[in-house]
């Protein structure tokens, strides 16, 4: 026997139909969000953004097995003076992020690393000078604690300033003169006298856009202010058309200069074009020509412009020198 419906039969079996399709297709919708989630969530897990509580692990920067507690985890800025402000973990000055500096109308900020400092014993400084962007500036829980921890063995602070230029990508080297009027006026007002560094014990460390800074101008044109110490270049650090400093006898025979590049970062990758290798190769020649004579330069196979192991690299500086004038750290 045939079943008979009418109009109004057809139109609710119609519905219940559609209602079941719209569960069925919301149900599928939930599990598929639910199973890209399920999946991101495991992929961050791997490397999650380190909190105060989280070790950063230094193999990235070439320390193997070393892992440390983040340093300057973003916060508010901290503008006190050096000796004042909350109860300390130790004698003596800490570290402080985000301070602001000005100079003759031009501003910006730096932090700190100086926590674990032997202040009984002479402490030197390393300034770390980022590359373009400033991506490392903004994000020091990572690179520069690394980099921080190294200073440390060595009884150094380390300072990174950010580049005061405005105009643009973040850069070291565009505004060469007023970029290093600046730096220079940080160090000789607040952290020379702040910390009471000897001067003996400065080093300048720069990648890419920083290194080409100290090549192209702290060294060129500034390098009476190194009174001892040197530098690390690492991704660049090419050679200046020209140059006004005048080095002492003293400089050229005492000043420690590296660079280190890899020799993939030759400009051929699209997302790093500066040809970091060449521009060492040219920094290199143009300073040992130049009569310096603790000069040196490792050029690392396989290595591109974001391999560079820069924690090990500055420690084996750091390490060489102390050697070289009968130290241990």
């Amino acid at each position: 026997m045939e079943s008979q419906t009418g109009p109004g039969q057809d139109s609710a079996r119609h519905r219940s139909r559609r209602a079941a399709a719209v569960a069925l297709l919301t149900g599928s919708l939930v599990l598929l969000v639910l199973l890209v989630a399920a999946s991101l969530g495991a992929r961050w897990a791997w490397d999650p953004a380190p909190t105060t509580e989280d070790e950063v692990s230094c193999a990235p920067y070439g320390l193997e097995g070393v892992s440390i507690a983040p340093r300057g985890v973003p916060g508010p800025p901290s503008d006190g003076p050096v000796l004042s402000g909350g109860p300390r973990l130790q004698e003596g000055p800490s570290d402080r992020m985000d301070v602001p500096f000005e100079h003759d109308g031009v501003t910006s900020s730096y932090h700190v690393f100086a926590d674990g400092i032997d202040w009984s014993r002479p402490v030197g400084v390393v300034f770390r000078l980022h590359g373009d962007g400033a991506y490392e500036y903004h994000h020091p829980e990572r690179k520069v604690s690394c980099l921080a921890a190294v200073a440390r063995t060595h009884n150094a602070v380390l300072v990174a300033p950010r580049t005061p230029d405005r105009q643009g990508e973040p850069t070291w080297w565009e505004d060469l003169d007023g970029n290093a009027d600046w730096f220079l006026a940080l160090a000789e007002q607040e952290i020379f006298p702040e910390y009471d560094i000897d001067r003996s014990r400065t080093w300048l460390h720069g990648y890419s856009g920083g290194a080409e800074f100290i090549s192209y101008e702290l060294l060129a044109d500034r390098v009476d202010f190194l009174q001892g110490g040197g530098a690390v270049l690492t991704g660049g650090g090419g050679a200046p058309a020209t140059g006004s400093s005048r080095p002492t006898e003293q400089q050229l025979e005492n000043l420690l200069l590296h660079w280190d590049v890899g020799l993939d970062d030759d400009g051929s990758d699209p997302s790093a074009p500066f040809d970091a290798l060449s521009a060492t190769a040219a920094g290199h020649a143009r300073y040992e020509g130049a009569g310096y004579q603790r000069t040196s330069v490792r050029y690392r196979e396989g290595v591109d412009h974001f391999q560079l192991p820069e924690a090990r690299v500055l420690g084996d500086v750091l390490t060489s020198a102390a050697r070289a004038a009968g130290e241990s750290d």
